[in-house]
């Protein structure tokens, strides 16, 4: 149950502290007060949407702490113990937004993730809030509804399971080329891809040879150019060659009167010789510097050929020869497919059945629990006052095994419709069609009553679940929150937000919501009504009485449904 909630700086909460009993505990107040922030403060903590417009004005953030206790064969337990969070029966939530789009969530003082908070608090709080009726009249909604009251035990699991082996055979058929029509037409397009790498006969090493080749006939007047000048200094008309000639001959001619002159010639003659070798060499490869059309349309169509083949299988030499390694051994697996073919068609066919048979069974479960379910729905609305009122499920036919083949679900192949006549004489119609507002209040109520039941949430949060409702409705509602209540073993809880007085009055406990203004700012306030004379004051105001034989009306009201509540026991 939730114990206690601290709502800092939502709307207009600037700070509220709250603390909760078991029971039915009923909110009431002026519209506007403030009554569904909390119920958004709270749903806030349990990791619903951080909507940061719901910060304070003049706030920089928002924070909600929640405390609740479970007993000790809760499951929230289990879940907390597997996070690393304990297993302390009272579990702390904290949470906080910020207007920078900062966030900080929190379990037992420890950092947590929106995905475990919502996981872990699934199974503490179920909040019914005028969305749900919209969610409810959606039929696709439905079959889900219906699958909460129904134990499937493990067929679900099974057929989950059976559809994740039957979508990796398909995939891998796929991968096979399909049909034979398919297969055929993949084995052609792998030939043709095959044989046009094969045949172009490319390598890393022709494709570099092939790039300097090209670049050097590009460049080929620049070069001849450069290599021309070059061979001039050198051995041109004065040029080096002739020149240290010279100066070797200068040296020589004064050797026998200095050793070391005869010793620099004899360097600049072996100088020369190098040099020389060089422009040699200059002279040879100036030779081979011819610009040949011929062979630059050669070598340009062979590039060309190497771009194509990389603009279609890849950005590389070596992503072209991968692919033809990857296209070969598609090649060789399709065209060896046939039996692999056979024994996936065959495990299809057995998954398929297998499927379709736990589809059936699923299905008569489900007709089962509706015919169960509808049952229930209709005690519950008659003690609502809908005594008239008749409820069934409507199935879709049942699809034959092609069918079910075509399209395949996990979920079976059920479509369902909730069907309803709220007046005697009237035939059945979708629930959409016929329920009013104050007929779909008792409605939800009655299922949240019985799926509460069956999931064993500890506490229930009904947010002006009276809308539409008044009069003797009124009472049958209070009537039956107060069995909810007194129905629950010690430690549940129903918090209700009402305007009826009926409501009011069956409560276990009452908080009032109410707004003030200071220093020129509005703010929420919580009050706990602690005595009879301020409930009776509430119930009161909620009948629009005014004077003390509204209070001695309202006194009454109290009366009764104390003395309901006290049979109940």
């Amino acid at each position: 149950m939730l114990k206690n909630l601290v709502i800092d700086n939502i709307a207009l909460i600037d700070h509220l502290e709250i603390d909760f009993c078991e029971g039915l505990t009923v909110l009431s107040g002026e519209t506007g007060s403030g009554k569904s922030i909390i119920v958004d403060s709270l749903s806030f903590v349990l990791g619903d949407r951080a909507d940061k417009t719901l910060i304070k004005y003049g706030s920089e953030a928002a924070q909600v702490t929640a405390l609740f206790e479970v007993d000790d064969a809760s499951p929230v337990l289990t879940k907390l113990a597997e996070y690393g969070y304990g297993d302390d029966r009272e579990i702390l939530l904290y949470r906080k937004m910020s207007v920078g789009g900062k966030n900080e969530i929190r379990i037992q003082g420890k950092t947590a993730t929106l995905a475990i908070l919502k996981e872990v608090c699934s199974e503490l709080v179920d909040i019914f809030g005028q969305g749900q009726h919209l969610a409810l009249l959606n039929e696709k909604n439905q079959l889900s509804v219906l699958d909460a009251f129904c134990d499937h035990g493990d067929i679900c699991e099974e057929m989950r399971a059976l559809h994740s082996q039957l979508t990796a055979i398909n995939r891998e058929l796929k991968s096979l080329g399909g049909d034979d029509v398919e297969r055929a037409r993949l084995l052609d397009i792998l030939s043709y891809q095959i044989e046009e790498i094969r045949a172009a006969d490319v390598s890393e090493e022709e494709e570099n040879e092939l790039q300097i080749a090209h670049k050097r006939l590009v460049n080929a007047e620049r070069i001849s150019e450069a290599i021309s000048q070059a061979v001039n200094a050198l051995s041109g008309e004065g040029g080096a060659v002739t020149e240290i000639a010279q100066a070797a001959n200068s040296l020589k001619s004064i050797s026998n009167l200095d050793d070391s002159a005869e010793d620099a010639a004899k360097r600049l003659i072996s100088a020369r010789l190098e040099v020389d070798d060089v422009a040699s060499q200059l002279q040879d490869l100036l030779s081979s510097v011819e610009f040949s059309s011929a062979e630059a349309d050669r070598i340009e169509e062979r590039l060309e050929k190497y771009r194509q083949l990389k603009r279609k299988y890849g950005g590389s030499v070596a992503d072209v020869l991968a692919f033809l390694t990857e296209a070969r051994q598609k090649y060789d697996t399709l065209a060896n497919a046939t039996e692999r073919i056979e024994r996936l068609n065959e495990e299809k066919d057995r998954v398929l059945n297998r499927m379709y048979e736990l589809a059936e069974n699923k299905s008569a479960r489900r007709k089962d629990t509706a015919r169960k379910l509808s049952e229930r729905i209709v005690r519950e609305l008659a003690d609502l006052g809908m005594r008239d009122t008749r409820f069934e499920v409507g199935f879709n036919e049942q699809p034959s095994f092609e069918q079910y083949s075509a399209s395949p679900s996990a979920d079976g192949f059920d479509k369902v419709v909730f069907l309803m006549s709220a007046n005697a004489g009237e035939p059945l119609k979708s629930l959409s069609k016929v329920i009013s507002g104050g007929e779909m209040s008792r409605f939800m109520l009655a299922v949240k009553n019985i799926t509460a039941l069956a999931e064993k949430i500890p506490t229930m949060i009904f947010d002006e679940i009276d809308s539409g409702i008044s009069g003797n409705m009124a009472q049958m509602v209070a009537i039956k929150l107060a069995n909810v209540s007194a129905n629950r073993q010690n430690g549940y809880q129903c918090i209700v937000i009402t305007h009826l007085p009926q409501i009011a009055a069956m409560a276990d406990a009452n908080l009032y919501i109410s707004k003030f203004e200071k220093d020129g700012k509005t703010y929420t306030s919580a009050k706990v009504l602690e005595n009879y004379e301020q409930r009776a004051a509430e119930v009161a105001r909620l009948m629009g009485g005014v004077g003390e034989h509204a209070v001695v009306s309202a006194k009454e009201l109290l009366d009764w449904s104390a003395e309901y509540k006290s049979k109940q026991k």
